[in-house]
């Protein structure tokens, strides 16, 4: 098939693929934020967690305030570029403090909030309304490439199909927002391997990461796959044809989506060095109908030319394994996430996974209303089940675990086969007593 080789420009990008595949709707609901946040919500796609909504300027009068200390996000729902978006990283309730150290008390968080329903930072200063969520934690991953503020990734996605993703990592000059134009660092990616490549700097190419000797090429994004299939489950969701997503590593709950964009700029391309237009042309006559396939083609169509060096075979795993728990722990009326490593045994012969119900209480796991049917060495029953997060060997995992007593196994948990996609398992115990299950 013959495509455009030349840069997508926005005139292009606004006649042959916003007007065309991006109804008016769908345009209205991405961007109203707090609509955006409630599609996600509905349809269990996991973002930072909703505290507050104002709709009125009468919930801004009687909101209470109760908000965790460890931090929270304001955010406006029609904002523009960063705009009126405040990161605390503490509160106590009267005063707070800013990811870059500013101070704000109660009064003045709240004059934020009356200047964000004026229209202070939305498009043509139109009348808005405002949100609070929960303040994302960037994975330690982030720490090592001095990034300040939250990284996040911009994935543009065609038809459920991902065709071009940068990093993009906030800097001092701007202000610790990730927005291009404010002065963040955009930074390409390879589409198979999750690998960097150019790095994109105020409109120069550079070499290095700002202020260290660490080269902005050959960095392995964790987590890819995910995050590639959450922004193509994303884009299905919000029913735009063409959208830009905007998702965030979070050190404890993986992958977050923060926005949908119906109107993605288009520097990605400059931080990739590849048209986008062309990899548009290239899958628009495509109907792709899951969201592992729209991967699969983009990571086979839209790969670098150093991808095929690159080992991407399922890992190898020995039965026993360690894996990080991720647990619920109420702190007042807000939800704090533990973590608990323990070692679990991989078992290919049973469908789901089990957790000893000690365990589960430990971590006040939230118990579902299904109950499931098993068929074990020990017999026939229907066990409770809970919903569980865990890490297994890099990737992070949700699911629905069987809940079942046991204290008298060596392992507190096994992981089921329906878990265990994208790993190869190897049959040898190692140093491990076999255990009667």
């Amino acid at each position: 098939m013959s495509v455009t080789k030349s840069i997508l420009g926005m005139n292009a990008r606004n006649f042959l693929y916003i007007r065309r595949y991006n109804g008016v709707s769908a345009k209205r609901r991405a961007d109203d934020k707090l609509a955006t946040k409630e599609l996600l919500i509905k349809h269990n796609l996991p973002t930072p967690e909703l505290l507050a909504a104002f709709h009125h300027t009468d919930d801004i009068k009687h909101f209470d305030w109760k908000l965790p200390k460890r931090g929270f996000a304001i955010k406006p729902s029609r904002g523009y570029g960063g705009g009126g978006i405040l990161a605390i990283k503490s509160w106590d309730g009267n005063q707070a403090i800013t990811v870059s150290g500013e101070m704000y008390t109660k009064e003045q968080l709240q004059s934020h909030l009356y200047d964000i329903f004026d229209g202070a930072y939305s498009l043509q200063f139109l009348p808005d309304t405002a949100y609070i969520e929960g303040l994302v934690t960037p994975a330690a991953f982030f720490k090592k490439l001095n990034a300040v503020g939250v990284p996040d990734l911009r994935i543009v996605v065609f038809h459920r199909i991902p065709v071009m993703a940068m990093l993009r990592l906030p800097t001092t000059q701007s202000h610790s927002k990730a927005n291009l134009h404010l002065g963040a660092l955009g930074v390409g990616i390879d589409m198979r391997t999750g690998i960097t490549t150019y790095g994109l700097l105020k409109g120069q190419m550079i070499t290095y990461l700002p202020d260290t000797k660490i080269k902005i090429a050959g960095i392995k994004i964790p987590n890819w796959q995910d995050l590639l299939m959450l922004a193509s489950k994303t884009a299905h969701a919000s029913k735009l044809g063409y959208a830009g997503v905007d998702v965030v590593l979070d050190e404890t709950k993986g992958p977050l989506v923060l926005e949908i964009n119906a109107r993605p700029g288009l520097a990605i391309q400059n931080a990739n060095l590849a048209s986008l237009r062309t990899r548009l042309e290239r899958v628009e006559d495509m109907k792709i109908e899951t969201p592992e396939r729209a991967v699969e083609v983009a990571q086979s169509l839209f790969a670098e030319h150093f991808s095929d060096k690159v080992h991407t075979a399922p890992k190898i795993l020995k039965v026993i394994q360690p894996v990080m728990l991720h647990g619920n722990v109420k702190e007042k009326t807000f939800d704090r996430v533990s973590r608990k490593e323990v070692l679990a045994k991989l078992d290919t012969g049973a469908f789901r996974t089990a957790i000893d119900k000690k365990l589960a209480i430990e971590l006040r796991l939230p118990f579902t209303e299904k109950k499931v049917f098993v068929q074990s060495a020990s017999g026939k029953a229907f066990r409770p089940t809970v919903s569980l997060t865990f890490e297994l060997a890099g990737k992070t995992i949700k699911t629905v675990a069987s809940v079942v007593e046991r204290s008298h196994l060596k392992f507190p948990i096994i992981v089921g086969r329906r878990d265990l996609k994208g790993f190869l398992i190897e049959p040898d115990y190692g140093k491990y007593p076999e255990e009667d299950e």
